[in-house]
């Protein structure tokens, strides 16, 4: 069969380059035996996918560790600003510029940034793989919890595997949480005790 590549060549229905009256599917490559008819167009069918398509892609791993950076963020960054708020030989004094909040604030922008970024990536590589309509990029913009939970469902239900990265998610975010609270206890405790030494 002769007939000029889709455009990007995204694996997907695309109108019958034979001239028929429904869609041919496209796999990435090729055209393929595939066809619907007008009677039958609606949400494009997931063609079978071979056991050794991809089912985890660095970006989507990148997505799922990064959230480890904020938590190391919480450990390496001081908090002094808060205990000095509450020490009573500051007291009236003017605040000086807290570089550790916008360490913070930069760290948590820079996440978020790469993240969404590295959404796209994964989607673009499972569209390149066969996958029809996986979830889409965008949902990262919500929270990384979102893109990780609902690209990995899509993707179970596809192939039958890839739940993996939400067990993983779920940890590191228990562990963020644990780190969290202790370092808060810690520096609440601090304050407690300049509040009762004044």
């Amino acid at each position: 069969m002769t007939a000029t590549t889709p455009e990007f060549g995204e694996p997907r229905w695309y109108a019958d380059p034979a001239g028929g009256q429904g869609l041919r599917w496209w796999d990435g490559t090729q055209w393929t035996s595939a066809v619907m008819g007008p009677a039958e167009l609606g949400p494009p069918v997931q063609q079978p996918l071979a056991p050794e398509t991809v089912v985890y892609t660095v970006p989507l791993w990148i997505i799922v560790l990064l959230p480890l950076l904020s938590t190391l963020g919480v450990v390496l960054i001081p908090t002094a600003s808060l205990s000095a708020a509450f020490d009573p030989q500051s007291a009236g004094q003017l605040q000086s510029f807290d570089p550790s909040t916008m360490l913070r604030n930069l760290l948590s922008l820079f996440i978020y940034g790469t993240t969404v970024a590295l959404a796209y990536a994964d989607r673009r590589t499972l569209l390149g793989a066969g996958y029809v309509r996986p979830f889409h990029w965008a949902w990262a913009f919500l929270s990384t919890g979102v893109y990780v939970i609902g690209r990995s469902i899509i993707v179970q239900r596809r192939i039958g595997r890839g739940l993996t990265p939400i067990w993983i998610w779920v940890g590191i975010t228990v562990l963020g949480f644990i780190v969290s609270f202790s370092v808060m206890a810690s520096t609440l405790t601090s304050v407690l005790d300049l509040m009762t030494r004044g």
